[in-house]
């Protein structure tokens, strides 16, 4: 804890001594406030030391009248912060700033950028100090400012956001909230704290949704930088802004604030596992000398961004000053809140799915009532749920319904080009027979292709002839395909009538002499940022396979062939560089034909093969009711449909491999002592965010992915806890719990009921599922953890699994049970 001296008598007094001890009341050991100086003398001089740890308070040594009084002190002080709070929260970003951030310009407002050195050094020139809880004796007495904070607190505690929506009134709250403008950010993490205390989905959702209402008649400016923060992010994927703070910025900016040594906060750690709860208890005892002005959500939300856009040589010391600023300012919960969001794991169960319920449900409300029938509350969801899919940006979404409410939201917030829409995906099958079983009719057209073993990208193109990249979970990567541009760029690729357009390919890497195909690994090799054409040495070939948007017209509504047919018009081949997707059309009775072209996949190097319907058709439904469904051959965004279908190389017998999230290691044995092996996998649940354990990994690693896992979920780093999260369902405790933050591929025996674990448990089975003999591939770098196998797809493969008679649960039970004594 830092230390501080205080004069007074010709000596120190010693921080330990009673309270109780008797003095006089004009002794400088007396408690002394703020009153007895203003009314009795004029005394001592304080400065802020350059480290901002310590604060000293120097007797005068003159009697000359110059002396500065504590209350002179105290109101220069005051003046420091609402200087830095203006600096922090209010100011605009210049109009140079928003031309070298172009790419930021929806998603910042009212933010300054510190980029440049001079910028950090003012940064760095200006501080902050806090002093110890034990010396109250600086504290200013009551005044108006700080009884109409405590009257926020008092106001907002007294609201349960997670009541049922159609009972929650916000004008019974408005009234008294109306005049804490900006809105606090004590609004946002009394939501924080209650939705955190519930597993409940309905109660997170009527949270969310019960909060926006109050939000939207309170401080309509805050409410996308709510969103924002509600959902552990501060803009979306493809604007590559991150926060870039590490376990060391937190590390070290919880030291400065709180005084805490190093090794008491690594006890706190041991003790709680959150860095959130670290934080709190680190500064729970720590007081300001002036009390800082209230953080707004907004004011927070701009600060994250100015972290996320800190560069230059002392970018790292940037984003600690701003860490400390917020941390220092943050009361009770905030602190909490902050951290979590700092280290990226809020863990608060708000999903993409729950926070674009709420938003639909908060605006049905606001027009309907909280009488709204549930018909229109079903069809809000689904319209912003389709509006995200097509434009994945909540300031847009925010802003649209804002101005034209839920039922237009899709006109006023259109499909944009440079904004990536969410991919569509397939669904799986086991082998040929299913497949052509689930197309439905001997009759039905399709198109085989290959599925490339590459990365799936996006490709839009405005008039202007701007180009850009999106990966499939919506990154950026523009950069690391500059010969993919040059192609498009030179109009070798491009009919001239085309002015704009968005579609859909793998770039795959290639020999450009042969025509032969690399694997996805070889695309590691190349850099990721400002890739140079001539420093190039993994060549790679775009494999385009469908078009969603031509010269300023949507074609999701159109049917795969005219899709297929207006591709392939309008754009030329490039031999090794750009070319369709290899390809035929077929019926299920083509099986000789079929059987063919996939063998020829895979001895190409690909996956296997992608089976789309080229029409609309309606088939059987499953099961004895006789009814029908439609496979639509419409372009779905963040769907995963029947009418696309993926056939896939066997994996020793396995229906598929999962792409699992590590969640927790113990150490091995002999020379993997030091090193995790076996590893606890696990599903992920993405209407609750949870993650559901499904085995333990110890086959498939090389030595390299050894060091390098160790090195990642180091015992030291922020990324393992002893502790188990709330969001972790395991029954199963590993010497530490990690951090989810990738998807490894694993491949497996079989999908087998588990006397262990409860994953997918109630779908298929009272019990829960497992999978036997796991085996790491590779980590799936293009996938994020969102997008981890779900409950319901390891429940899927188990039902085919059984449907085909391929397992017998006696001997599963059995084999189940010896592998858990070995594993």
């Amino acid at each position: 804890m830092p230390k501080r001296t205080t004069g007074g008598g010709g000596g120190t007094p010693k921080r330990n001594r009673s309270r109780k001890e008797a003095v006089s009341p004009s002794s400088p050991r007396s408690k002394r406030t703020l009153d007895f100086y203003f009314s009795n003398r004029s005394l001592n001089d304080a400065s802020v030391d350059s480290t901002g740890d310590v604060l000293k308070l120097s007797q005068s040594t003159s009697g000359n009248g110059n002396e500065k009084a504590d209350e002179e002190m105290a109101r220069k002080l005051q003046a420091q912060f609402d200087t830095e709070y203006q600096l922090l929260t209010e100011s605009s970003i210049s109009s140079k700033g928003l031309e070298e951030h172009s790419e930021y310009s929806t998603t910042l407002d009212n933010t300054e950028i510190y980029s440049t050195e001079t910028d950090t050094l003012k940064i760095l020139g200006s501080d902050i100090s806090a002093v110890d809880a034990d010396d109250n004796e600086h504290q200013p007495p009551p005044t108006t400012k700080v009884a109409t904070k405590a009257t926020a607190f008092g106001s907002i505690a007294t609201i349960d956001f997670t009541v049922n929506s159609s009972e929650f009134d916000p004008n019974t709250y408005f009234a008294a909230l109306k005049s804490f403008v900006p809105a606090p950010y004590f609004l946002l993490t009394h939501l924080f704290t209650q939705v955190d205390a519930t597993r409940s989905r309905i109660k997170i959702v009527n949270g969310l949704t019960n909060f926006t209402r109050v939000l939207v008649l309170m401080d309509k400016s805050a409410l996308a930088s709510a969103v924002w923060l509600s959902t552990n992010s501060i803009g979306p994927p493809y604007t590559a802004l991150e926060l870039g703070i590490g376990g060391s910025i937190i590390s070290k900016a919880l030291k400065s604030v709180s005084g805490i040594s190093a090794p008491a906060l690594k006890s706190l750690y041991d003790k709680h596992g959150d860095i959130g709860d670290v934080a709190f208890e680190a500064k729970v005892s720590v007081r300001t000398l002036v009390d800082p002005p209230l953080l707004s959500i907004k004011g927070v939300y701009d600060t994250l961004v100015q972290i996320a856009l800190a560069k230059g040589n002392k970018s790292q010391d940037v984003k600690q000053k701003l860490v400390e600023k917020l941390l220092i300012r943050g009361r009770g919960e905030e602190v909490r809140y902050l951290t979590r969001t700092f280290a990226q794991h809020l863990r608060i169960g708000a999903v993409r799915t729950t926070m674009l319920t709420a938003l639909a449900r908060a605006f049905t409300f606001a027009e309907y009532g909280s009488d709204c029938p549930q018909d229109k509350l079903q069809r809000a969801e689904e319209i912003v749920r389709q509006c995200y899919a097509r434009h994945p940006n909540y300031d847009d979404i925010v802003a649209a319904l804002l101005v034209s409410g839920v039922d237009n939201l899709v006109e006023s917030c259109p499909m944009t080009l440079h904004i990536p829409i969410l991919p569509m995906l397939g669904s799986i099958t086991k082998d040929m027979s299913e497949m052509l079983v689930r197309i439905g009719s001997e009759n039905t057209e399709f198109a085989c292709e290959f599925k490339y073993d590459g990365q799936r990208a996006q490709v839009h193109c405005d008039e202007s002839g701007k180009i850009s990249i999106f990966s499939r979970h919506l990154d950026n990567m523009t950069d690391k395909y500059p010969d993919i541009v040059d192609v498009l760029r030179s109009n070798r690729a491009i009919s001239d009538t085309t002015r704009s357009f968005i579609l859909e390919g793998e770039i795959v890497a290639i020999d450009e002499v042969t025509g032969a195909l690399g694997s996805f690994q070889s695309l590691s090799n190349r850099g990721r940022k400002d890739v140079q054409i001539d420093s190039i040495s993994v060549t790679v070939c775009l494999f385009a396979f469908d078009l969603m948007y031509l010269n300023g017209e949507s074609l999701l509504e159109r049917p795969f062939r005219k899709r297929r047919e207006l591709l392939r018009g309008t754009f030329a081949q490039v031999p090794h560089k750009f070319a369709y997707a290899e390809s035929i059309d077929a019926t299920p009775l083509d099986q000789d034909a079929i059987s063919t072209f996939f063998h020829s996949s895979i001895d190409s190097k690909c996956e296997g093969i992608m089976v789309k319907l080229l029409d609309s058709v309606t088939v059987p439904a499953a099961g004895a009711n006789k009814r029908t469904k439609s496979l639509l051959s419409t372009y779905t965004p963040d769907l995963r449909q029947e009418s696309w279908l993926k056939v896939k190389k066997d994996y020793d017998s396995a229906a598929d491999s999962l792409d699992l999230v590590p969640i927790g290691g113990w150490y091995g044995n002999g020379r993997k002592s030091n090193f995790w092996s076996p590893v606890l996998l696990a599903v992920r649940d993405p209407d609750t965010g949870v993650f559901q354990a499904v085995c333990k990994c110890m086959t498939g690693f090389t030595d390299a992915m050894y060091k390098d896992t160790k090195a990642k979920y180091d015992e030291g780093s922020i990324n393992v806890t002893r502790v188990k999260p709330f969001d972790f369902e395991t029954p199963l405790t590993p010497e530490f719990f990690w951090v989810p933050q990738e998807v490894w591929e694993i491949k497996f025996a079989d999908v087998t009921l588990s006397p262990v674990y409860s994953a997918a448990q109630g779908i298929v089975s009272d019990r829960g599922l497992s999978i036997r003999f796991p085996r790491f591939i590779r980590k799936r770098d293009d996938k994020g953890v969102e997008e981890a196998s779900t409950p319901a797809f390891l429940a899927e493969l188990y039902r085919r699994q059984h449907s085909r008679g391929t397992a017998d649960p006696i001997q599963e039970q059995a084999a189940d049970d010896l592998y858990e004594q070995f594993y």
